[in-house]
């Protein structure tokens, strides 16, 4: 799910076995039997198997995707992966050119791989970000000169030609957006103040705990593999500084401020005692305004009513890796919902054929912005006007309610809302078969891919389990998924398509009413 606007399986070493298998994982919790599908529900809803979803979710999530950032290697692979997963269900491309991709422009500001800082015997070319222009160049080679926490009377006059370096040190973790936008304003005073001394860039070593200095970075500035992007007039990321900044992460950190000599435990007050420690600097930036994300679609035709369709959409991108090289695997937000979306569509593929088409949509982009679904909007390869409904899910792996309880999740458009309709309250209804008990879900109506349909006048439900602790963080990861909810949540979306491809009429908008 997009934020507000501004799998791992532990490797055990078995002594017996040890050089044959050096790094065989340990096996997975056994999940159980599928739960029994209620009574009347279509016969193909048993295709819809948690252990089946967990495939799919540890695939999506583990660190080899490093976090699915748009326009990655990560992302890219797993469109693929979505795509080839259809082609094998049988379902009919409806991307460009009568494939399973649907390309959107982008203009995409990343790293050359020449990007490098080298000093003694270290060369890094990871765990470092940088901060500049959209395309640049700067080749700079002298002496490290110490420049504080980069405060003005910490830095010294006539830095042309040298390497200054700041230090910070992060006390403070990552509190929200008022946060992040305190830490760039300190980088920006700390590019002001190094280009009135004289310099041509700047490098900041960041110590400790990195919080918002760090957290910033991944989504404002340029790191290996994890491009600024920019989408029509959204071009909000881009950042000005007076000079570029090169910032390394605390183990980047630490090989330079050996290398200078500088123990900064406790305080950056002292002073290096390598005042000859040399180094080289390389800042390639580059621009591409004919780049490209994709989707990925298809559809599954209907019987007498194929003309309309009703949409399932999920987005599989996430936020790519932070500054460390730790992986926001993205394991709820949404790996879970293009798991569903598999397994959904898997359970269509396999059974008698529903009155109207099904469309599936998996985008990317949303983290950005809601990119992938709002070019989908403005350029749908179906009728927009014969989409019937769209059913978006967007985080269902970590449902709330205990032993005994229902399983919490929220939906929106509520009915407390002007576009409630009648297939949220039909949903909410079917939910009681699951012992799924909504609440609303509101607050998320224009945060996730729906929204995109909602504005163009489709009626749209949204099952999302809300925002949690492990949200938007690394610790996002498949093995604290809740297998056996995600599960009962997906099967409920199947089944609520199922009925709306199905009825005699369009869903209608209902407006705000007392109760679901």
């Amino acid at each position: 799910m997009a934020p507000l606007p501004s799998t791992l399986i532990l490797l055990a070493l078995v002594a017996s076995t040890a050089a044959q298998e050096p790094n065989k994982p340990e096996p997975l919790p056994d999940l159980g039997k599928p739960a029994d599908v209620p009574a009347g529900a279509p016969p193909h809803l048993a295709k819809i198997d948690r252990a089946e979803l967990r495939t799919h979710a540890y695939w999506l999530a583990d660190d080899a995707r490093g976090g699915r950032h748009t326009t990655s290697k990560g992302q890219v692979e797993t469109a693929k992966y979505v795509a080839d997963q259809w082609k094998k269900l049988g379902l009919k491309p409806l991307g460009d050119q009568k494939g399973y991709l649907q390309h959107y422009p982008l203009a995409r500001t990343a790293l050359d791989p020449a990007t490098t800082l080298t000093f003694g015997t270290s060369k890094i070319t990871a765990d470092f970000a940088v901060l500049a222009p959209d395309a640049l160049k700067v080749a700079a080679a002298g002496k490290f000169v110490y420049c504080g926490n980069g405060a003005p009377d910490a830095i010294p006059d006539g830095l042309a030609g040298k390497l200054p370096y700041v230090v910070l040190q992060g006390t403070q973790k990552s509190g929200g957006p008022g946060n992040d936008l305190q830490a760039l304003q300190r980088y920006q005073q700390i590019a002001t103040q190094l280009e009135k001394h004289g310099a041509s860039c700047g490098i900041v070593c960041l110590v400790g705990e990195v919080g918002s200095l760090g957290n910033l970075l991944n989504y404002r500035a340029l790191l290996p593999d994890h491009p600024r992007l920019a989408f029509g007039n959204d071009d909000s990321r881009k950042i000005n500084l007076a000079v570029p900044l090169f910032i390394l992460g605390p183990k980047s950190a630490a090989q330079l401020l050996a290398h200078t000599g500088l123990d900064v435990a406790g305080t950056t007050s002292g002073k290096p005692t390598n005042d000859k420690a040399v180094g080289k600097l390389n800042l390639v930036v580059v621009r591409d305004d004919k780049a490209t994300g994709v989707n990925v679609v298809a559809v599954l035709e209907g019987t007498s009513k194929k003309q309309e369709a009703v949409v399932y959409s999920a987005h599989h991108d996430h936020v790519g890796r932070r500054l460390d090289g730790d992986v926001f695997n993205g394991a709820d937000d949404n790996a879970s919902g293009t798991a569903g979306l598999l397994e959904i569509a898997q359970a269509f593929a396999q059974g008698p054929r529903p009155e109207r088409s099904i469309v599936f949509l998996s985008v990317s982009g949303e983290e950005l912005g809601l990119w992938g679904s709002d070019w989908y909007g403005q350029h749908p390869t179906w009728p927009l006007e014969r989409i019937v409904a769209n059913i978006n899910i967007d985080m269902i792996g970590r449902a709330g309610g205990g032993a005994g309880e229902p399983i919490a999740m929220q939906i929106t458009p509520s009915h407390q809302h002007e576009k409630f309709s009648s297939i949220v309250r039909d949903a909410v209804a079917l939910g009681k078969l699951f012992d799924v008990a909504f609440t609303s879900g509101d607050t998320y109506y224009a945060r996730s891919d729906h929204y995109n349909f909602a504005k163009r006048g489709v009626p749209v439900v949204f099952f999302c389990d809300g925002e949690h602790p492990d949200y938007h963080m690394v610790t996002d990861t498949a093995d604290r998924l809740a297998y056996d909810r995600m599960e009962a949540v997906a099967r409920l979306a199947f089944w609520t398509g199922w009925n709306v491809a199905n009825a005699k009429t369009k869903p209608k908008e209902l407006g705000p009413q007392s109760g679901w």
